[in-house]
């Protein structure tokens, strides 16, 4: 049982996420947040996710490497050396925010490390979600952390808050999956021979294949109706994510204006 602070302020508490959070880097700083890296996995080599291996150098690598690169989890002594530095600087409580557990093994890893120093000076909170998903939960909690928001009432707003994020994935291509295995390469030459682009919803701690649609610009459109199903008019706060492609996360971004209330 959580023996937490009456009041969470930025003196007694401190937020620990992991690197698939994607939480940026100023809002890392400005909050003072510690950040475990995951692992990424190539052949046998390992690279702790953003501090040994960048961006950059993860996609230089990835299209040089004929393995397709695997992701673990952070080992339960990352975190341990995460919540060691906080309470050492003067915490008295860590808000733990981590990728979903239903898709990771990262929230179990840093329920392990809470162990050692008393899991009742923990929030373990699994954020249902991947990437900034999971991230924007990081820094809503940070927010209400500076505002000296009352323990209750901010896991009152934080359980809403993570019950209404959605997010929705448009793959360019299916060689990628094919190099996994999820698809053999006949169907993924198919796929990508017409044009095939499967969407995925992420949504509640999992990714399912929601839609497949034709083109590049069909997938977009898909993505946009669904998010407006989901939100409506109503005002939200939306980030749109890539991997290698900027250009299409900018068009998908100007267009999603266009049709939802973006704040």
């Amino acid at each position: 049982m959580s023996t937490h602070p009456t009041v969470l302020t930025p003196e007694n508490t401190r937020i620990v996420v992991d690197t698939s959070s994607n939480v940026p880097d100023e809002m890392l700083r400005r909050y003072r947040m510690l950040e475990v890296p995951t692992l990424v996995i190539f052949g046998q080599e390992s690279y702790q996710n953003k501090y040994e291996l960048s961006e950059a150098a993860f996609y230089e690598k990835f299209a040089a490497s004929k393995a397709i690169p695997t992701t673990s989890q952070p080992p339960p002594a990352l975190f341990a050396e995460a919540y060691r530095q906080a309470f050492a600087e003067g915490a008295e409580h860590i808000v733990l925010v981590t990728v979903a557990s239903k898709l990771s093994g990262t929230f179990r890893s840093g329920t392990m490390a809470a162990q050692e120093f008393g899991e009742e000076r923990f929030t373990l909170w699994d954020s249902n979600s991947i990437s900034l998903g999971g991230g924007w939960q990081a820094i809503m909690f940070a927010r209400m952390i500076e505002a000296n928001i009352d323990y209750d009432t901010c896991i009152q707003r934080m359980t809403k808050l993570r019950s209404e994020i959605i997010g929705f994935a448009a793959l360019e291509t299916l060689k990628y999956v094919a190099r996994s295995g999820r698809v053999n390469n006949l169907q993924a030459g198919i796929g990508d021979l017409l044009q095939v682009k499967p969407i995925l919803e992420l949504w509640n701690g999992a990714a399912d294949v929601c839609a497949r649609v034709r083109g590049r610009k069909k997938s977009f459109q898909e993505v946009i109706e669904r998010l407006y199903k989901f939100y409506g008019a109503r005002p939200i706060h939306a980030r749109m994510l890539h991997a290698n492609a900027l250009a299409d996360a900018e068009q998908l971004l100007s267009e999603a204006r266009q049709t939802l209330n973006i704040q």
